[in-house]
């Protein structure tokens, strides 16, 4: 297996002036042995690859381009395609191409693409593939969304950071080319012609698009036939198994087994960009059929129609679920938060499958379920942990399901002595369910005669102990802050290994949390209204501090200017729907 990130040439034959890689003691084009070592070039192909897969997602959720100033981006997303997907396809196509350029694949070649992709194909796999041609008139459409989102940010937003990502994509070609042709230590004249042939090409139509207008009369990019097939097989399956009433009836989708759909969705939990979505939205829709189809290789769990109850058969057990779809959905429709949903989903398929798993009598290691939650204010922390008792419950780990809050104030008391009474009152309140401790750093003793805070901790870890089976504990508050209150008491440590980060709210966010509570309210902003809300947002996120309140700086704003829409109306006689409805820009004042 391909294990390792290769760094570009070491080493250059001083008999027939090629570069080789530096594992080489003997050329292997004219097998002399007078080398001269060469200097590493600093390149990280698979820091440079992965970059570049996260640039491409910027562009996916980005809601900034429109049609006259990003044409090319706009109509793609338009069509629900992933400029993500469109450069895993590109860079498939490319390695693709070359490793077939001289009749077949090597298992080495299989191993680069596997590991630099992230991705888990088969010689079968990309057999079946029909895969681009050495083309002199196309250039890879991911090229041409990179490019467009350049021009945008430079001639549109006068920002010039993400200028250079074009140049780096074709040094991404260039290198990864290079390596891929020299991963299995031979290297035939029709793959070194294929790769210099289709890169000159390459940097040609790419200078030749740079140099046109393209806005004016814009080609429309379309996908490639990778793209095309495998997003359309992907997308069918994806409403079969959502529809169905029950995967254990079937055999195949699309002609595709059930094990090959199998292996779709446990790379799209690995992060692999082609199955990503497939993976999300079938656990988001259909949570009983994709934990069914983890064990479809095995005696799959009954899983009862789309819409009732999920019965899951278990030996002599039977549980029902009627709620978990819910919950999920209600934590999927919270704004922003992804990596924070994603964090909740993996961790949630985690403890179903362990279920499974323990149910059957398979041994399985240890697992702390409680947590620690780190971030501003503001970031949603209370609110996800609330659905995740409910989950948790629904899922037969908490007997309750319930939340209750707190923090020092109400574990800490007057006196030595009183502090673990005051405590004990508050677990036995959340026994069954979830503990949630804001601020828990407070508790950690400030100074050598501040015993209080750790008779807190003291008993609430004896706590988790004694009542492991049904009580869980969800510490939250700044992330530097609560990392150095873990690390003060190794109880700490070895209870609480899995953290979740909330990241600050963009001013997108911002805008969609605005806009939601007026219409929680029944309110609505004229258009001008609305455009300042977005420039509000912009400057209240470019300049927050280090503890910017997110959401709660919001509803303060949300409140200030509900005063002054009723401060405004009051003046006026016969008030009319519209106006009680509408916020103005004066209201913002």
């Amino acid at each position: 297996m391909w294990t390792g990130v290769i760094l570009t040439y070491q080493k250059k034959c001083n008999n027939c002036g090629r570069k080789i890689n530096g594992v080489h003691t003997k050329c292997p084009y004219c097998n002399c042995d007078s080398l001269t070592e060469l200097a590493e070039q600093s390149f990280d192909l698979k820091k440079l690859i992965d970059g570049s897969f996260e640039y491409a997602e910027m562009i996916d959720n980005n809601n900034i381009y429109d049609a006259d100033n990003a044409p090319l981006i706009s109509e793609w997303k338009s069509k629900n395609l992933s400029v993500k997907h469109a450069l895993f396809s590109d860079f498939l196509e490319w390695l693709a191409f070359l490793g077939m350029s001289d009749g077949e694949f090597s298992d080495e070649e299989i191993s680069f693409i596997n590991y630099y992709l992230n991705s888990n194909f088969t010689i079968e796999d990309l057999e079946k593939l029909v895969f681009l041609k050495s083309d002199e008139n196309k250039l890879p459409v991911s090229f041409k969304l990179f490019y467009d989102n350049e021009v945008f940010h430079k001639n549109i937003l006068g920002n010039d950071s993400v200028l250079g990502y074009t140049d780096k994509l074709l040094q991404i070609y260039t290198i990864m080319g290079d390596l891929f042709i020299k991963c299995d230590n031979k290297i035939s004249d029709d793959e070194e012609k294929s790769y210099n042939d289709y890169l000159a090409n390459l940097k040609e139509n790419l200078a030749n698009f740079m140099k046109k207008d393209y806005r004016k009369n814009p080609e429309i990019p379309k996908p490639t036939k990778c793209e095309m097939v495998s997003q359309k097989v992907i997308n069918r399956t994806l409403s079969t198994l959502i529809n169905c009433q029950n995967i254990s009836e079937l055999k195949s989708v699309e002609d595709i087994p059930i094990s090959e759909i199998r292996s779709w969705f446990i790379e799209g939990q690995k992060g692999n960009p082609t199955f990503v979505n497939f993976s999300k939205k079938l656990f988001s829709s259909r949570p009983d059929i994709a934990t069914s189809l983890i064990f479809s290789q095995g005696n799959a769990p009954n899983i009862g129609g789309k819409g009732g109850d999920v019965t899951v058969s278990t030996g002599s057990e039977t549980e029902k679920s009627d709620n978990l779809n819910d919950l999920l959905n209600e934590l999927n429709r919270l704004i922003g938060l992804e990596v924070v949903k994603d964090d909740v989903n993996s961790l949630i398929n985690l403890i179903q499958i362990r279920k499974i798993r323990l149910d059957r009598g398979m041994k399985q290691p240890p697992m702390s379920l409680h947590l620690v939650f780190s971030g501003n204010p503001g970031t949603g922390k209370t609110t996800v942990a609330r659905l995740l008792a409910k989950i948790y419950c629904e899922l037969g780990l908490l007997s309750k399901g319930h939340l209750v809050e707190t923090d020092r104030s109400g574990l800490v008391g007057g006196y030595l002595g009183q502090t673990a009474i005051k405590t004990q009152e508050m677990i036995k309140k959340s026994l069954g369910g979830i503990l949630f401790i804001d601020e828990a750093y407070s508790l950690t003793p400030k100074v050598q005669d501040d015993s209080y805070g750790k008779e807190a901790i003291d008993t609430i870890l004896k706590a988790m102990e004694d009542h492991r089976d049904d009580f869980i504990v969800i510490v939250a508050g700044y992330p530097e802050l609560m990392e150095d209150f873990i690390k003060s008491n190794p109880g700490l440590e070895s209870r609480f290994n899995k953290y979740i980060y909330f990241e600050d709210y963009n001013p997108l966010q911002l805008h969609d949390i605005f806009i939601s509570m007026c219409e929680d309210s029944s309110l609505k902003l004229d258009s001008d209204a609305d455009n300042h809300l977005k420039d509000l947002c912009e400057d209240m996120y470019q300049n927050r501090g280090e503890n910017f309140a997110n959401a709660r700086q919001v509803r303060n704003l949300f409140e200030k200017v509900v005063g002054n829409q009723a401060n405004r109306l009051s003046s006026i006689e016969n008030i009319s729907d519209e106006e009680l409805m509408t916020i103005i820009t004066d209201d913002f004042q």
